[in-house]
Protein backbone atom coordinates (compact mmCIF):
# COMPACT_ATOMS: atom_id res chain seq x y z
CA UNK A 1 0.00 0.00 0.00
CA UNK A 2 1.12 3.55 -0.35
CA UNK A 3 2.38 4.68 3.04
CA UNK A 4 0.93 8.02 4.73
CA UNK A 5 3.39 9.69 3.64
CA UNK A 6 2.96 9.14 0.27
CA UNK A 7 -0.41 9.82 0.39
CA UNK A 8 -0.04 12.74 2.54
CA UNK A 9 2.14 13.95 -0.46
CA UNK A 10 0.46 13.81 -3.08
CA UNK A 11 -3.22 15.06 -1.66
CA UNK A 12 -0.68 18.15 -0.69
CA UNK A 13 0.44 18.13 -4.08
CA UNK A 14 -3.04 18.69 -5.54
CA UNK A 15 -4.38 20.59 -2.73
CA UNK A 16 -1.48 23.25 -3.30
CA UNK A 17 -2.80 23.77 -6.55
CA UNK A 18 -6.40 25.73 -5.64
CA UNK A 19 -4.81 26.24 -1.99
CA UNK A 20 -2.32 28.66 -0.30
CA UNK A 21 0.13 26.25 0.82
CA UNK A 22 -0.45 26.42 4.82
CA UNK A 23 -4.66 25.69 4.04
CA UNK A 24 -3.41 23.07 1.83
CA UNK A 25 -1.01 21.11 5.01
CA UNK A 26 -4.26 21.02 6.71
CA UNK A 27 -6.64 20.01 3.86
CA UNK A 28 -4.17 17.28 2.42
CA UNK A 29 -5.05 15.70 5.71
CA UNK A 30 -8.38 14.25 4.24
CA UNK A 31 -6.33 12.35 1.69
CA UNK A 32 -5.67 10.16 4.76
CA UNK A 33 -8.95 9.76 5.97
CA UNK A 34 -9.89 6.19 4.43
CA UNK A 35 -6.66 4.84 6.81
CA UNK A 36 -9.41 5.99 9.98
CA UNK A 37 -10.09 2.44 9.79
CA UNK A 38 -6.55 1.19 11.25
CA UNK A 39 -7.99 2.83 14.16
CA UNK A 40 -10.71 -0.18 14.49
CA UNK A 41 -7.64 -3.38 13.32
CA UNK A 42 -9.47 -3.27 10.02
CA UNK A 43 -7.89 -2.07 7.17
CA UNK A 44 -9.37 -1.77 3.59
CA UNK A 45 -12.87 -1.27 5.64
CA UNK A 46 -15.99 0.57 4.34
CA UNK A 47 -13.66 3.75 4.80
CA UNK A 48 -12.17 2.87 1.45
CA UNK A 49 -15.73 2.36 -0.67
CA UNK A 50 -15.78 4.50 -3.64
CA UNK A 51 -20.11 4.36 -3.38
CA UNK A 52 -20.09 5.45 0.61
CA UNK A 53 -17.39 8.25 -0.27
CA UNK A 54 -19.58 9.62 -3.20
CA UNK A 55 -22.92 8.97 -0.79
CA UNK A 56 -21.27 10.73 2.11
CA UNK A 57 -20.05 13.52 -0.05
CA UNK A 58 -23.61 14.21 -1.84
CA UNK A 59 -25.29 14.37 1.63
CA UNK A 60 -23.04 16.82 2.79
CA UNK A 61 -23.27 18.52 -0.37
CA UNK A 62 -26.64 19.99 0.06
CA UNK A 63 -26.71 21.78 3.17
CA UNK A 64 -23.32 23.12 1.69
CA UNK A 65 -24.99 24.00 -1.70
CA UNK A 66 -27.33 26.66 0.76
CA UNK A 67 -24.44 27.48 3.07
CA UNK A 68 -22.19 28.89 0.43
CA UNK A 69 -20.23 27.87 -3.07
CA UNK A 70 -17.21 28.09 -1.63
CA UNK A 71 -17.64 25.56 1.39
CA UNK A 72 -19.12 23.66 -1.36
CA UNK A 73 -15.56 23.78 -3.23
CA UNK A 74 -13.51 23.22 -0.07
CA UNK A 75 -16.19 19.75 -0.06
CA UNK A 76 -15.61 18.55 -3.50
CA UNK A 77 -11.45 19.02 -2.75
CA UNK A 78 -11.67 17.23 0.26
CA UNK A 79 -13.80 14.33 -1.39
CA UNK A 80 -11.24 14.44 -4.12
CA UNK A 81 -8.38 13.87 -1.89
CA UNK A 82 -10.46 10.85 -0.43
CA UNK A 83 -10.93 9.11 -3.29
CA UNK A 84 -7.91 10.20 -4.64
CA UNK A 85 -6.42 7.56 -1.34
CA UNK A 86 -8.85 5.07 -2.41
CA UNK A 87 -8.10 5.11 -6.07
CA UNK A 88 -4.02 4.73 -5.39
CA UNK A 89 -4.62 2.14 -2.97
CA UNK A 90 -6.50 -0.26 -5.40
CA UNK A 91 -2.78 -0.82 -7.34
CA UNK A 92 -1.33 -1.88 -4.21
CA UNK A 93 -3.52 -4.52 -3.02
CA UNK A 94 -7.41 -5.19 -3.36
CA UNK A 95 -9.41 -2.52 -1.97
CA UNK A 96 -13.37 -2.89 -1.34
CA UNK A 97 -14.49 0.21 -3.80
CA UNK A 98 -17.81 -1.30 -4.76
CA UNK A 99 -18.66 -1.95 -0.90
CA UNK A 100 -22.22 -2.69 -0.33
CA UNK A 101 -22.65 -3.04 -3.92
CA UNK A 102 -20.45 -6.12 -3.56
CA UNK A 103 -18.54 -8.01 -1.05
CA UNK A 104 -15.32 -7.82 -3.63
CA UNK A 105 -12.35 -6.09 -3.18
CA UNK A 106 -10.55 -5.25 -6.42
CA UNK A 107 -6.58 -4.70 -6.98
CA UNK A 108 -5.06 -3.84 -10.38
CA UNK A 109 -1.42 -4.52 -11.52
CA UNK A 110 -0.47 -2.55 -14.65
CA UNK A 111 2.78 -2.06 -16.22
CA UNK A 112 4.93 -2.81 -19.56
CA UNK A 113 7.84 -4.55 -19.43
CA UNK A 114 10.77 -3.87 -22.55
CA UNK A 115 12.20 -6.73 -23.76
CA UNK A 116 15.82 -6.51 -25.71
CA UNK A 117 17.59 -9.60 -27.05
CA UNK A 118 20.19 -9.84 -29.85
CA UNK A 119 18.62 -8.30 -32.83
CA UNK A 120 15.16 -7.27 -31.51
CA UNK A 121 13.57 -5.03 -28.91
CA UNK A 122 9.74 -4.86 -27.98
CA UNK A 123 7.55 -3.82 -25.03
CA UNK A 124 5.28 -6.75 -23.44
CA UNK A 125 2.27 -4.74 -21.44
CA UNK A 126 0.08 -5.77 -19.02
CA UNK A 127 -3.07 -5.30 -17.42
CA UNK A 128 -4.26 -8.01 -14.14
CA UNK A 129 -7.45 -7.33 -12.68
CA UNK A 130 -7.53 -9.18 -9.52
CA UNK A 131 -10.97 -9.70 -7.23
CA UNK A 132 -11.02 -11.01 -3.94
CA UNK A 133 -13.70 -11.67 -1.11
CA UNK A 134 -13.55 -8.61 1.08
CA UNK A 135 -13.02 -9.48 4.70
CA UNK A 136 -13.95 -6.93 7.58
CA UNK A 137 -12.32 -8.68 10.63
CA UNK A 138 -10.45 -7.40 13.11
CA UNK A 139 -7.10 -7.94 13.07
CA UNK A 140 -5.18 -8.81 16.57
CA UNK A 141 -1.82 -6.69 14.92
CA UNK A 142 -2.38 -4.30 12.05
CA UNK A 143 0.92 -3.76 10.15
CA UNK A 144 1.63 -1.26 7.44
CA UNK A 145 3.93 1.03 6.15
CA UNK A 146 3.60 4.81 7.52
CA UNK A 147 7.46 5.96 5.95
CA UNK A 148 8.66 3.87 3.01
CA UNK A 149 11.49 4.21 0.43
CA UNK A 150 8.25 4.92 -2.26
CA UNK A 151 6.59 7.58 0.39
CA UNK A 152 10.30 9.39 0.45
CA UNK A 153 10.72 9.65 -3.24
CA UNK A 154 6.95 10.80 -3.73
CA UNK A 155 7.68 13.71 -0.98
CA UNK A 156 11.11 13.96 -2.47
CA UNK A 157 9.81 14.73 -6.20
CA UNK A 158 6.78 17.28 -5.15
CA UNK A 159 8.71 18.94 -2.67
CA UNK A 160 11.76 19.96 -5.56
CA UNK A 161 8.73 20.62 -7.94
CA UNK A 162 7.17 22.79 -5.23
CA UNK A 163 10.54 24.88 -4.71
CA UNK A 164 11.06 24.69 -8.83
CA UNK A 165 7.66 26.25 -9.53
CA UNK A 166 8.16 28.62 -6.74
CA UNK A 167 11.81 30.09 -7.68
CA UNK A 168 10.73 30.19 -11.53
CA UNK A 169 7.70 32.06 -10.48
CA UNK A 170 10.03 34.62 -9.01
CA UNK A 171 12.31 34.81 -12.12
Amino acid sequence: MPDLLAHYAVSYLVASRVLKPRYALLVALAGLLPDIDALFRVHRWVTHSLVLTALIASIAAVPLFYAGRSLLKHLALAASLYTLHIVLNVFTAPTPILWPLTSSSYMITLGINGVIGGSSTGFNPYIEIIIEPSSFSTQQILYGPIVSELGIIVAIAITVTLISERLYRRS
